[in-house]
């Protein structure tokens, strides 16, 4: 999955000097999306909840793809999570300490034991699937909703997923946005046995990039000035020659 989101980000990369420099930058108004297909990087950070009250930081970076013919899409990505929660060291030294009790003996064996099972800080690289709805795309300002489960390391013996949900909004340029998500989701990691849910609350900024045809419905305008003039027109002007004129070229 590391080597995905790397090659992925190159793919980016290599697009910005020619939009960033070499595009007109100036907004579209309403309607004229460019393309109903979107790839766009983005990165962001947030706080964490473990489920015992324990809080800290998260950071996320992200890279997806997105289908939006107009109003209703569907995004595909991967989102590379960390979660930086603070080991409950209190809880882990009452359970060493009841467990080797009465003699003590094997307090730091427990210890120990209680320190591997409370494994609160941890990172993942998610597979992101789910639909967006947008309710004013191609404008200068698209604001959009969206849901969906992120999967990651599902197997026998640990599985973590990732419900979210967010609201975000986008600002478009010619073959270009920028966008900003604020978002919120529920972890659920099984991992030796146990079990550990999180929250998160998280802000994402990044860029995106249209590609692919434009639509049919792309520039009205220009479509309408491109008309060739009707023959009705030409008849017109005929008839409309002087008196004058017409002695003269007699």
């Amino acid at each position: 999955m590391k080597k995905i989101i790397s090659q992925f980000v190159v793919c980016i990369l290599s697009l910005l000097p020619s939009t960033l420099f070499a595009e007109p930058f100036t907004l579209l108004g309403e309607g004229s999306q460019f393309s109903p297909f979107t790839v766009k990087i983005g990165a962001g950070a947030g706080q964490a909840e473990y489920q015992y009250g324990l809080a800290g930081k998260s950071e996320t970076y992200r890279a997806g793809f997105e289908y939006n013919p107009r109003n209703l899409g569907f995004e595909v990505g991967v989102n590379r999570s960390g979660y930086f929660v603070p080991q409950d060291r209190s809880t882990e030294m009452a359970s060493a300490m009841i467990l080797s009790a009465p003699s003590f003996d094997n307090f730091g064996y427990y210890l120990a034991a209680a320190a591997m099972i409370d494994k609160v800080t941890f990172s993942k690289t998610f597979l992101d699937l789910g639909p967006t709805l947008h309710f004013r795309p191609g404008s200068k300002f698209d604001p959009y909703i969206g849901a969906g489960l992120g999967i990651a390391d599902i197997g026998a013996k640990q599985s973590t997923l990732r419900a979210y949900g967010k609201l975000g909004v986008r600002m478009n340029f010619e073959r270009s946005f920028l966008f900003l998500e604020l978002g919120g989701a529920s972890i659920n990691r099984h991992f030796q046995g146990e079990k550990y849910i999180y929250g998160e609350g998280s802000g994402i900024f990044g860029f995106g990039y249209y590609f692919g045809t434009s639509s049919s419905s792309e520039n009205p305008v220009k479509q309408k000035e491109e008309e060739p003039a009707p023959p009705q027109q030409e008849e017109i002007k005929k008839e409309e020659t002087t008196p004058s004129q017409t002695e003269e070229n007699r």
